[in-house]
């Protein structure tokens, strides 16, 4: 009997990954944590709400325009906390070294990290260590994991006519990787960054949101029709879009919506409080942009996403089959 290998496309952030994920929490006894399949586990405590959030990151290359695999280690941690409304605590550090990593790179990457935990307050507080020996692992692995508490959350239900705000534009970061990858000219650099000052300025009109990093705004957007019932609508010329990551795009043959981000806001606000909102994030980034609205669909009908074009318009499904691997 041939046994059943796992495959690159489950670990990419799209359909694939969820059902290996799903098969995999069967073996697990259940607790009284909440919003595991959001960005963070919640604890609701009688001090309020513990969070907690772990990821992996595997970037190839490790270095890129505008950041390294250290920088997006910490933000991406402190961002899971984020976006469910939690400033992260303290942070842990767990670095899985090949044999004849170049001590000087690895020097890099950690003062990416000290610069990180300085500019947010956050501290790295514990961590581990790891070398293996040459041939046994690509480069370098960096696993981080983050808590915090707060008194609210962001899961607020979302309702027809709500809006999509997105703070800036897509698919910078997964080009800025692409570009070293390929060795491809481009100016675009990561968008990687912490999100906490983006998030608590607007936090009271903020009923959800993510960060849209693996399966990029394609995965975020079905995750979040999914948990709410209700449909979305999006309007491609809204979406801010680097003319020079459109032509990356067009170049590499990728789809742009499944492209991750490291320092993006993905929120859903009421109408009545969506151009305060807009106002107060275009002053972090001008190129944030309301760029849909929650609907509802036909009694019976099943979730969905769907994209306005000039052309009319198309559903966006949940990512499926072989996005571009380690990005983040």
């Amino acid at each position: 009997m041939i046994k059943k290998s796992i495959r690159l496309d489950q670990g990419n952030g799209g359909k694939e990954m969820n059902v290996l994920i799903d098969k995999l929490k069967k073996f697990l006894p259940s607790s009284n944590w909440t919003h595991s399949d959001d960005d963070s586990a919640i604890l609701k405590t009688d001090i309020g709400f513990f969070g907690l959030t772990t990821d992996s990151f595997v970037v190839d290359p490790v270095f890129f325009p505008g950041g390294n695999i250290g920088k997006i280690a910490m933000c991406g941690t402190i961002n899971d906390l984020a976006v469910m409304g939690i400033k992260a605590s303290a942070v842990s550090l767990g670095l899985v070294v090949e044999e004849g990593f170049p001590e000087e790179d690895l020097l890099q990457i950690m003062e990416s990290i000290g610069d990180v935990s300085r500019k947010t307050g956050v501290p790295v507080v514990t961590g581990d260590t790891k070398v293996m020996q040459k041939g046994k692992l690509d480069k370098i692995i960096i696993n981080t994991s983050g808590i915090g508490i707060t008194d609210t959350i962001l899961d607020k239900p979302l309702v027809p006519g709500d809006k999509i705000i997105l703070s800036g534009s897509l698919g910078d970061h997964a080009i800025a990787v692409l570009s070293q990858r390929f060795d491809f000219q481009t100016s675009v650099v990561t968008d990687s960054k912490p999100l906490i000052d983006e998030v608590f300025s607007v936090k009271e009109f903020i009923k959800q949101a993510k960060d849209p990093t693996r399966g990029g705004l394609a995965s975020a957007l079905n995750e979040f029709a999914e948990k709410s019932g209700l449909s979305i609508l999006i309007d491609e010329d809204s979406v801010p879009v680097k003319k020079e990551v459109r032509s990356a795009v067009e170049l590499l043959g990728i789809d742009l919506y499944s492209l991750a981000c490291e320092g993006r806001l993905l929120c859903v606000v009421s109408s009545e409080h969506a151009s305060k909102v807009i106002g107060v994030l275009k002053g972090f980034n001008p190129e944030a942009a309301i760029i849909g609205e929650i609907f509802e669909d036909a009694p019976g009908s099943r979730p969905k996403v769907v994209v306005k074009t000039r052309f009319g318009k198309r559903f966006l499904p949940m990512p499926s089959g072989n996005i571009v691997p380690r990005i983040c």
